[in-house]
């Protein structure tokens, strides 16, 4: 239910993330809602709850504030696009994020069982490899001569996101490029950007899915489309229809959306704040969890959820009656002043960071959360350790997609100097490639790194020991590589 008519004042004062200036920065407008009653948006066509202390009496009330409207549904979408989600029998059901108690549980608990402890864990050798893969591919292009520039919206934190999400899921990994076009698809129409081109590419991802449930049914793997399929925890599989639809929507949009926002937008803080790239290199493992934690914080990439009323009720300042639409805007609640000292700063001693709403609270908190944390951890860990001199490109301008639901950066370009090269033409970072004579191979030759100290010191060998790295796989030894089985010899 809408107002039946908006004062002058209302009309005026509305938001629209799609269009500037709030999609370049919302945070003005935030500053000017949280000073004002629960506001109606006309571009919205909801509520907007801007101050914490309203997001949190909304989240912690599911009887009053239903889910039913937390994401939007695509058969919502006008009537031609969804006559050709008919015609392609594209199945829509709720989401777990989309439902009330008691249904929600038996949902959340199946759901659940694709993001435990040991799930992430399991990530964690993934994470790495790929990282520091993609790092090599984009550090390796030209000779390294004159330094490198990249783009760490796609050439990392994308590419990075979408292995871990897949292999989460249970995605084939070469099968990425095709999924995210269909996700791109669901985007489109959840942006109420809906078009018929998406529609119609909608009936493929929902034969390709169907053979997934199909294959896990017959097949269980340690993935969420087996969870979804076979249940967990007590609880039963789901039916096809609703596997399709958390896989589709709330694991691999959400699951990838907000993961790749939240990398680099910590990057981004890193790199604009001063001294602060600095804090990190000299204490990584107690600096990231506090980086990540406030960059989460400070710039949320979960714009917000829509929550409706069940029942006439009174909300900062404004009575609702039952039906009313919200728009629960966390990134907003993260710089109310009346909780968070200096919202607008960086703060990585700021006592209580925990407190934030990215990842929603209560019921439907994000089951993907230590997932994500994870991500953002082993993606900033090795590319500070890999490239420790990073530095925004100049003249960079952060700008962003257009999205009622995420706030992301469209692209993050950085550079680095010849000197900071990870792997030039076989060379590894402050390090000099030499040949050595192999005692245990007379006459033998052997190619070496020699790695700069501090690497060494890190790895705990004494300078001017020999070390041959332990796997018969490629080793990593600060910033330096090591072909697998080579010996390295460190400087004195």
């Amino acid at each position: 239910m809408v107002p039946a008519q908006l004062t002058t004042d209302q009309a005026a004062f509305d938001f629209n993330p799609m269009t500037s200036p709030h999609r370049e920065d919302p945070h003005v407008f935030y500053r000017a809602a949280r000073a004002r009653p629960v506001t109606f948006s006309p571009s919205i066509g909801a509520y907007l709850v801007t101050r914490y202390a309203d997001l949190v009496a909304v989240l912690d009330d599911p009887q009053t504030y239903s889910s039913k409207a937390a994401l939007p549904m695509i058969y919502d979408s006008p009537p031609e696009v969804v006559a050709v989600l008919k015609a392609g029998h594209v199945p829509e059901t709720t989401m777990v994020v989309n439902e009330d108690e008691p249904e929600h549980i038996g949902f959340r608990r199946v759901f659940d069982a694709g993001f435990t402890g040991a799930r992430v864990r399991a990530m964690v050798p993934l994470m790495r490899e790929r990282a520091a893969g993609l790092i090599d591919r984009f550090a390796g292009r030209g000779d390294g001569s004159a330094g490198g520039r990249a783009d760490l919206v796609a050439d990392y934190a994308i590419p990075f996101v979408q292995a871990v999400i897949s292999a989460v899921i249970g995605f084939p990994a070469e099968d990425t490029a095709r999924i995210q076009a269909w996700t791109d698809d669901v985007n489109m129409l959840w942006n109420m950007l809906a078009r018929v081109e998406s529609a119609r590419r909608m009936a493929d991802y929902t034969r390709y899915l169907q053979a997934l449930i199909d294959d896990r049914r017959a097949h269980p793997r340690e993935d969420l489309i087996s969870d979804l399929v076979h249940g967990a925890h007590g609880y039963p599989g789901l039916p096809d229809e609703y596997v399709q639809n958390m896989i589709r929507g709330a694991a691999w949009v959400v699951g990838f959306d907000t993961t790749r926002d939240a990398i680099t937008a910590t990057v981004l803080i890193m790199l604009q704040t001063p001294g602060l790239r600095e804090r990190v290199l000299a204490d990584p493992a107690r600096t990231i969890p506090k980086l990540t934690e406030e960059a989460l914080r400070r710039d949320a990439p979960h714009r917000g959820l829509f929550r409706i009323t069940t029942r006439a009720v009174e909300l900062g300042g404004t009575t609702l009656p039952a039906g009313a639409p919200l728009l629960l805007l966390f990134g907003s609640g993260n710089r109310d002043e009346t909780v968070f000292a200096e919202p607008d700063g960086v703060d990585l001693d700021r006592p209580n960071v925990r407190d934030h709403l990215a990842f929603g609270r209560g019921l439907h908190s994000c089951p993907g959360a230590p997932m994500a944390r994870a991500e953002i951890r082993v993606a900033l860990e090795t590319l500070i350790r890999r490239l420790p001199g990073l530095r925004l490109a100049g003249g960079y301008q952060p700008t962003y997609i257009a999205s009622y639901f995420f706030r992301g950066l469209e692209s993050l370009e950085v550079t680095w100097l010849p000197s900071e090269n990870p792997n030039p033409k076989g060379r590894a970072h402050a390090c000099a490639d030499g040949l050595l004579r192999a005692p245990s191979r007379p006459g033998g030759v052997r190619r070496v790194l020699r790695v700069h100290p501090p690497a060494a010191r890190r790895e705990g060998t004494r300078p001017g020991q020999l070390y041959r790295p332990p796997l018969r796989v490629a080793g990593r030894i600060g910033a330096a590589l090591l072909p697998a089985g080579r010996t390295c010899l460190f400087l004195t």
